[in-house]
């Protein structure tokens, strides 16, 4: 019996070693193959598989679609990397495949040394950034939030993390799935303003990565 063919894969990975940045990208191969060519002697610490798919349409259809999809985000338009968040790109490519994330990552971590694994789990250790606090943020409790979607929506910031929409406290990243109208969740900090600036940035400036990454 001749051994069963890999099944054709489109991936979104990540590294430590480049925080807020995920590959997206397509493979025909074992998994374990692939992520470990992208381990390469230029990169310091092994990726990691954030999701992985068997899509229902050719994978590089699929592929295109995504990388269309968050061309904004893009990195650089030569390479596959963008900077987004799992919680961005893990519904959507559920929604074009079976997920095969679990298959993914069991022959990628197979092929890494005890030692390399350790080597990652520190790195993502450090690279790991702080949860949203509005309080180490400066934002006081009855602080009106806008939507940047839309400025009418507001919110009302409870305590360091929850806010009162519509009469409801919930947490920052219910009430953006609620004004996007979504039924995913995606990181709620660049979809805030607070006096026209951006919630990401006083984030950022509250929580600045790590120097040099």
């Amino acid at each position: 019996m001749s051994p069963e063919k890999p099944l054709p894969t489109v991936y979104a990975a990540s590294n430590p070693a480049m925080p807020g940045l995920i590959k997206i990208g397509k493979t025909s191969q074992d998994a374990d193959s692939r992520l470990s060519q992208l381990y390469s002697t230029g990169v310091p610490v092994p990726f990691a598989c954030v999701c992985a798919i068997s899509p229902e349409r050719p994978i590089t259809e699929v592929e295109q679609a995504l990388h269309a999809a968050f061309e904004p985000y893009r990195e650089n338009p030569a390479r596959e990397f963008f900077r987004i968040v799992p919680e961005q790109i893990v519904p959507i490519m559920r929604c074009l495949g079976e997920d095969i994330t679990d298959q993914f990552k069991a022959a990628d971590d197979s092929e890494l040394s005890e030692d390399e694994k350790r080597v990652r789990e520190k790195a993502e250790l450090r690279t790991r950034r702080p949860n949203l606090h509005f309080g180490k943020m400066g934002i006081e409790p009855a602080t009106e939030l806008r939507f940047a979607g839309d400025d009418s929506v507001t919110v009302e910031v409870v305590d360091d993390r929850r806010v009162r929409m519509d009469g409801e406290i919930i947490s920052l990243t219910e009430a953006t799935k609620r004004a996007r109208g979504s039924t995913y969740s995606v990181a709620p900090t660049p979809h805030w303003t607070l006096g026209g600036v951006s919630l990401n940035e006083i984030y950022e400036e509250t929580f600045p990565a790590p120097d040099g990454l």
